[in-house]
């Protein structure tokens, strides 16, 4: 009988990040789920919640693990500046998977964004790229990257304009066919459910899963 594995999530309490443990959390598969967070949240059955600073995050010892999830990401006018963007988005999500590699993980599941190019002229899918080829490298058996497009899920402090862009994205997604098939806005649940198809099917190095590919993998 295959073990269970023990698995690892940074990026938790934010939108694929929370549908992402609600999975894990009944998956049979996992003899643990741990939660990296950056103050005390709200308990989750099957998780266990871990305060650090992920300032601190290559200091940071962890148990054994054989599953990293990173779902850490923000936008530039949340964060404030393009520093600090990119201290989310590639500095963190570098220093976890370093860190996750350190306690012994060996395979990597990454929520990207769809457009991801090292070439880009626009900061945050060229940042995208960046974190993608960083985390690649670090020697995971497994790295499984889920890029999808805009994502359909209830933000807890979603502002107007989001809300009504999700409104929009419900009523234009059954229109968005052939060419367009593959910018279908897309369920956070699906993207998470995702990852974990990853996590269990795909092949040693890299796999990268388009929005599309996610919409039809998960039903």
């Amino acid at each position: 009988m295959q073990s269970k594995r023990r698995a690892l999530v940074a990026g938790g309490t934010g939108l694929v990040g929370s549908e992402l443990l609600a999975l894990l959390g009944a998956d049979t598969r996992y003899d643990k789920v741990t939660s990296l967070v950056r103050r005390e949240v709200s308990a989750r059955p099957g998780i266990e919640n871990c305060v650090i600073s992920f300032a601190d995050l290559d200091r940071l010892e962890l148990p054994e693990i054989d599953d990293a999830y990173c779902c850490l990401g923000t936008t530039r006018s949340t964060a404030g500046s393009d520093d600090a963007f990119r201290r989310v988005d590639l500095d963190y999500v570098l220093a976890y998977a370093r860190v996750a590699r350190r306690a012994g993980a060996v395979r990597f599941l990454l929520v990207s964004s769809m457009g991801a190019d090292a070439n880009s002229r626009f900061l945050y899918t060229r940042t995208k790229a960046e974190a993608e080829m960083g985390v690649s490298v670090l020697g995971f058996d497994v790295v499984g990257i889920a890029r999808p497009s805009f994502l359909m899920g209830q933000r807890a402090d979603a502002r107007s304009a989001e809300r009504a862009a999700l409104v929009i994205g419900r009523i234009i997604r059954p229109l968005m066919v052939g060419p367009l098939r593959r910018f279908r806005p897309i369920e956070v649940s699906k993207v998470a459910a995702g990852l974990i198809q990853l996590a269990f099917g795909a092949p040693s190095g890299v796999t990268l899963l388009s929005s599309g590919e996610i919409a039809v993998a998960v039903k």
